[in-house]
This record gives C-alpha cells, structure tokens and sequence, in this order.
C-alpha cells in the first residue's frame, strides 16, 4: 500500500467517525427540541385546556354541582348530564417524569459526543474545530441549566407531609412556595400541580412564573439551536462541505516603488 493509499485511508475513516458522531449529535439534538416543546406545550394545555385539571378543590366541585371521587392515582368528576372528565394527573406526571429523565441525561450525552468530535478533529489536524468547542462550551451550560436543582435543593420545601397551609379538601401535592432558590429550566410534577393556575396580578409575581414556565425552556430552546448550528457548521468546514473563508491580509499604506 503506497503512502497517498494510505493517507487517504485515513482521513475516510476520519470523515466515517465524523459522520457517525454527527448522526448522534442531530439525534440528541433533536429529542432534547421535543423535550423542552413538550413541557412547553404541557403547561399550557395544562392551564387553558378547561377539561383538563391537575387536581381537584371540593369546594369548586360542589359548586358545580358535580360529584368527586377520588383515588390515589386516578380521579374521576362525574356531572349530572352524563358525561364526566377524568383528571389527567397521572399522565401528567408520567410525562413530565420522562421530560425529566431526558431534560438530565441526553445533555450529557450530547456534551460527550461534542467532546468526541472535538478529539477526532484535533488528531486530524482537521479545520472546523473552533465552531465545534464553542458548541460544547455551550452544551455544558445547557447540560447545568436544564437540570432541575430544584428538586435537589428544595426537597426540604416538597415533601409527603400534609402542609401546614393546605387548603382543606384539596387533593394536590403539598408544596411550600416560599422558598427563592434558582430552579432549573425544567419544571417537576409538584412545581406544575401548584403553580400552573396562577394569576396574571401582581405583575412581578406573574413575570416570574411566565418565565419559570415558558421563558426558561424557550431560552434552553434558543441555547440548543445555537449549539447545533455552530457544531453543524464545524463539521461542514471538517468533511469539506463548506468552503473556510479566509481572510487576506492586507498591505498597509498599498504597493511601494
């Protein structure tokens, strides 16, 4: 085997592991997108849809005149008419945990495969790298945002115990809403149950919850989109899709005599 038979043998099997990590990437890329849209879309069906009620208040049943059983996981609102709605609580919080699951694994999966096409790159020698450790720097960021701390940090203020402020009759997760520590970007089951009928009054409670609820994932969102971008457009300039511009360096004061 000559030595150019060589080199290019090389730099295929180059291109093929680049390719192979890329596939990852775009895969990883794409179910942390689905993530973050769905706990997006969840609140928001969780707090327009009128159907749908994450927990029940007897004191609002009552007063629609309607009868409320409950049971540990499943509760069903049966009206005089006929027909009934049944809580979607469980599927709720099934969801959110898989959203959960994947918001803390697949960043770090993400960052690993980064890491490993910024490895491959360097012992290449090959062009692009610089686009691709941005990406990563990135995904370590989005790696520490999305993770939810709350759920770590807060687990004094969410616990199985009947809260000292719980409204009697009601059938959601005791929660402690006075604690002020940074969450995560994503939401868990407890936070979602508590807070997604809050009021638009005062203003600067509101705010808060539209971001905690709507602002933070569009933001990671944002972050992913800007992490893809930049390790799509480095592996480009790697397998030789893309042309690198380079600048020419210009002479001052022109040509000399």
């Amino acid at each position: 085997m000559t030595r150019t038979t060589m080199t290019q043998a090389v730099a295929a099997d180059y291109a093929d592991a680049m390719l192979v990590a890329r596939r990852a990437k775009n895969a990883l890329f794409l179910f942390l997108a689905l993530i973050l849209l769905i706990q997006i879309t969840m609140f928001f069906v969780a707090r327009y849809v009128h159907s749908i009620h994450l927990h029940a208040d007897a004191t609002s049943s009552a007063s629609a005149d309607a009868t409320t059983r409950s049971s540990t996981d499943v509760t069903l609102v049966e009206h005089p008419a006929g027909g009934s709605s049944r809580l979607a609580s469980p599927a709720f919080e099934y969801v959110i945990a898989l959203t959960n699951y994947g918001g803390v694994v697949l960043p770090i999966v993400l960052s690993i495969v980064l890491l490993l096409i910024i490895t491959i790159m360097l012992v290449g020698r090959l062009v692009g790298v610089s686009h691709v450790t941005s990406a990563f720097c990135w995904s370590v960021l989005l790696m520490v945002l999305l993770f939810p701390w709350q759920a770590l940090l807060n687990s004094q203020f969410i616990t199985g115990a009947p809260s000292m402020t719980a409204t009697p009759g009601m059938t959601a997760p005791p929660y402690e809403s006075t604690d002020i520590r940074i969450p995560g970007v994503l939401y868990t089951w407890p936070e979602l149950s508590h807070d997604y009928k809050f009021e638009n009054a005062p203003l600067g409670v509101a705010i808060l919850k539209w971001a905690r609820f709507v602002g933070f994932p569009v933001l990671a969102l944002i972050i992913l989109l800007l992490i893809q971008g930049r390790s799509s457009r480095g592996l480009r300039f790697a397998l030789g899709e893309s042309e690198v511009q380079v600048a020419e360096p210009t002479v001052p004061g022109g040509m000399g005599g």
